[in-house]
């Protein structure tokens, strides 16, 4: 087990924003970084692709509309697909309280990120001056520093939140009343569909097509239409929406 926590800590160090190895942060945090990637590795090293499955689809879509604009990061998405899910498999808890879990678990991400960017302060300014001198050898060992606290301080926290704090979960999960984590599953329920809320609030213009959304709700709900055949008929719509507007410009 001590393994498998390992090697999840250091894919959180992998897949976050200020690691270089999987081709900057293209394959790094948009890539590994993802919840849905995260929660996909996790089940795999776990052997549990079930319930890592399910956790990632719920707490992917709750931050499907978070933004990094410049340093500033809301939450830490990347602790998030990784160590949520991993708590949750290895204590067994219901899936549908990943949400709520998520929401310390980023936090805790980010005050790290905030300790790191404060450390690495030091090795810039000591980079930008190797860089007047020309001494590249003094500019790659500032690098190799940045980069040996960013692993410092993302894996050993990870480890030891995963190592420990999987049975504190498991124990308080029993010690809790039902009726609680029923709330909490709730809660958690919401959390997605805030998350899909937000990322449509910044693409669509005109709130109008809200409706096609709430069309799409409701086959869902009421008719039991499967995904497939929902997002099939929405092809078919758009293309004959588009067909009679003709020559148009599109102001949604």
């Amino acid at each position: 087990m001590v393994l498998k926590i390992s090697l999840i800590a250091l894919l959180s160090y992998l897949g976050a924003i200020g690691a270089p190895w999987f081709f900057g942060t293209t394959g790094g945090f948009y890539t590994l970084g993802r919840p849905l990637i995260a929660s996909a590795l996790v089940g795999f090293i776990l052997g549990d692709m079930k319930t890592a499955l399910e956790v990632g689809i719920l707490i992917q879509a709750m931050y499907i509309g978070i933004i990094t604009p410049g340093a500033v990061m809301p939450f830490d998405v990347d602790y998030i697909g990784y160590l949520t899910t991993a708590l949750i498999i290895l204590s067994k808890a219901n899936p549908n309280i990943a949400p709520t879990l998520a929401v310390p678990v980023g936090l805790i991400g980010v005050t790290i990120w905030n300790i790191i960017w404060v450390i690495n302060v030091y090795f810039a300014h000591r980079a930008d001056k190797y860089a007047n001198e020309g001494n590249d050898k003094g500019i790659i060992a500032m690098n190799i520093g940045a980069q040996t606290v960013n692993f410092a301080m993302r894996f050993i926290p990870a480890f030891l939140i995963l190592y420990f704090g999987h049975g504190f979960l498991q124990n308080l999960l029993n010690m809790i009343p039902p009726i609680i984590t029923h709330y909490l599953a709730v809660v958690g329920g919401i959390l997605p569909a805030l998350g899909i809320g937000l990322l449509l609030n910044m693409i669509i213009k005109d709130k109008s097509y809200f409706g096609i959304f709430i069309l799409g709700f409701m086959l869902v709900k009421y008719l039991n239409l499967p995904i497939i055949a929902i997002a099939v008929m929405g092809v078919v719509l758009s293309v004959f929406w588009f067909k009679f507007r003709g020559g148009e410009s599109y102001n949604g």
